[in-house]
């Protein structure tokens, strides 16, 4: 389903282009799997939110009253890292400062249909990208899109999942250990060395007896009864490129 928040507090701007939208959805083989949601007040788009309404797209309108769409875009930024914003307006002035809430794209009203079809393509297209190669966790501080490719490990202790991300980071969600092993085990970068540790194995450094050290200089133990089965898919995966090349 992509779903779609627009929010305008002008009536007539606002009914026209969730009508395009509609359009737009009535041209798709499955119509169902489109669903536009129009808001003419962004607090009560915020509240929506909020209160778990999820969206792939918010279309902001800037100059509206009360609450502008740039206050929105930046309140929805605390706690939805990934909803991608498009901002409609009748001003150009607001255009530098739509990259600080990570703006999707910015354009002045009027907006004709077929580049509003365009738009609506890319971001689609986007979506089933990031689908294929990541996932949505509900953190501490919102949602967050977690990309499997820059997972180095994750870990499971009691109900929580520490997901150690390449750059350092650590996003915290809740959760078990089938619930990691569903996410990531399917892949063939990942293994399951110990009981509460599933790793990527692009990001091994090397491998000894007792536990695995990564890039980062994290050590992450194995189960002794896992160690040849871990040494075995890690050599099997390091040599893949070699073994492809060589059949190429």
């Amino acid at each position: 389903m992509f779903k779609i928040a627009v929010c305008d507090d002008n009536i007539a701007d606002l009914a026209n282009l969730v009508s395009m939208i509609n359009d737009y959805r009535d041209r798709q083989r499955d119509k169902h799997t489109i669903e536009a949601t129009a808001f003419n007040a962004a607090a009560d788009l915020i509240a929506a939110m909020e209160s778990g309404q999820q969206y792939d797209l918010v279309i902001l309108d800037i100059l509206m009253p009360f609450m502008s769409g740039m206050e929105a875009a930046n309140e929805i930024r605390l706690f939805n890292k990934n909803v991608k914003i498009i901002f409609l307006t009748s001003s150009p002035e607001f255009a530098l400062e739509s990259y600080s809430v990570e703006a999707y794209y910015y354009a002045l009203k009027p907006i004709w249909k077929e580049k509003l079809i365009i738009l609506l393509d890319k971001v689609r297209g986007e979506l089933e990208t990031e689908e294929e190669t990541s996932f949505l966790i509900k953190s501490k501080t919102g949602l967050i899109r977690v990309y499997i490719s820059r997972i180095e490990f994750a870990e499971v202790i009691g109900r929580t999942i520490y997901f150690h991300i390449v750059d350092g980071s650590v996003i915290e969600t809740i959760g078990a250990m089938a619930k990691l092993e569903k996410a990531l085990l399917l892949k063939p970068c990942f293994i399951k060395p110990h009981r509460s540790y599933i790793i990527n194995m692009t990001y091994i450094e090397s491998i000894c007896q007792r536990e695995i050290k990564m890039q980062s200089r994290a050590l992450v133990p194995i189960a002794k009864a896992n160690f040849s089965t871990v040494k075995a898919a890690y050599v099997s995966f390091s040599f893949k490129d070699f073994k492809d090349l060589d059949n190429a």
